[in-house]
């Protein structure tokens, strides 16, 4: 027998253990009709707490396997972290398959960001035709009426993939109408490939793990970190009209500078998670405290780490009025008057990338 919340198979010997569930426990609830649960499911669902060492990272070799299982494939992607998502090396995998994107959270994006415009500029990206890319907000119980007629209009089965954390389980306990799998803050929730189907059809989606990168910035924080980390409301808009003397910190791991190559320099928005600290100082200022204040001041991290313990790049920018910088894992950057020379400063293993706006330059009054 699998439990319901993670697909795997549970096991009695081993507390320790994934699956792990007591026979006593497990013939109790199996006579009184309650769903199955493995202890790290149950301790997650009811008390949002994940054992230590239960942690099992999936790898892109480990979707090879999974997509085996069927020719369509919805591949789900969190529009507020679109780019440390949405991955080449995923899409690369998925050549010979039929491809439905499901836009996750967008009601995490600005009110002044229509769904259709999030709608159109993903699909120049992603080189989809708009009636395959779906955006939907489980939270805000958007779009899952209109995804579940499509689902059921265009295949009978589909694997779901995804990178960890972009909701991928509450997306299908949503259209099963049901709270079966079992959702956490925490990365890596579900641990073996389940089968499900839809609410009110013979539809059949295998839901499969999240794979694990490295090159987002929550993949620097711990397991407790990322869940304090991971945005609870729409994203947070700071606007600064910036200087060469200026530098603005998002969080403790990244470091904006300006370099005074026009004049005025320009302005610029920033959009992160509220959890995360936007803070402007003194450029020298900023020089001098970054190492006090990093984890005090500016979060994340939230937990005691020290700058020291991490490597660390500067990369230099030139965006025109309209481009945004996109900083995986956090958030990103909008230019609403340029153009505008940055220097970023992050750990080395971030990543960083120049895209078309999706937030016009003149969304928001100056």
């Amino acid at each position: 027998m699998k439990c319901n919340g993670c697909g795997v198979e549970l096991q009695h010997e081993d507390p320790a253990g994934l699956g792990y569930i007591s026979e006593s426990v497990m013939e109790s609830r199996l006579n009184s009709g309650k769903e199955i649960l493995c202890r790290r499911c149950f301790l997650m669902k009811h008390y949002s707490l994940l054992p230590e060492g239960n942690m099992v990272a999936h790898s892109l070799e480990n979707m090879k396997e999974y997509l085996r299982l069927a020719h369509d494939v919805i591949y789900v992607i969190d529009i507020s972290d679109f780019d440390g998502t949405f991955r080449r090396d995923i899409t690369d995998l998925l050549k010979d398959h039929s491809i439905h994107y499901i836009l996750n959270k967008i009601d995490l994006l600005p009110r002044e960001v229509k769904v259709d415009e999030m709608r159109d500029w993903a699909s120049g990206i992603l080189k989809a035709p708009v009636s395959r890319v779906r955006p939907v907000s489980v939270l805000g119980q958007y779009g899952l009426n209109s995804l579940l007629a499509y689902l059921k209009s265009s295949a009978c089965e589909y694997v779901s993939v995804g990178v960890t954390n972009v909701g991928k389980s509450s997306l299908l306990n949503g259209l099963m109408r049901s709270e079966e799998i079992t959702v956490s803050r925490f990365p890596g929730t579900t641990v073996e490939v389940t089968s499900r189907t839809l609410y009110n059809s013979s539809v059949t989606i295998y839901d499969t793990p999240g794979i694990f990168t490295e090159d987002r910035l929550t993949d620097l924080l711990s397991v407790e970190d990322q869940s304090r980390f991971l945005p609870r409301k729409k994203l947070v808009r700071s606007t600064f009209q910036f200087h060469e003397t200026r530098t603005v910190f998002l969080s403790g791991f990244v470091r904006i500078d300006a370099k005074n190559e026009t004049d005025p320099v320009g302005i610029l928005h920033t959009f992160v998670p509220e959890s995360v600290s936007v803070h402007e100082t003194n450029s020298n200022t900023g020089v001098e405290e970054w190492d006090r204040w990093f984890g005090g001041i500016l979060k994340p991290p939230f937990s005691g780490s020290a700058r020291s313990e991490y490597k660390w790049k500067s990369e230099k920018f030139r965006l025109r009025t309209g481009q945004e910088l996109h900083i995986c894992g956090l958030g990103w950057i909008n230019v609403a008057k340029g153009p505008i020379t940055l220097v970023l400063t992050t750990p080395e293993s971030v990543t960083l990338k120049v895209r078309k706006g999706l937030v016009g330059p003149k969304k928001f009054k100056k």
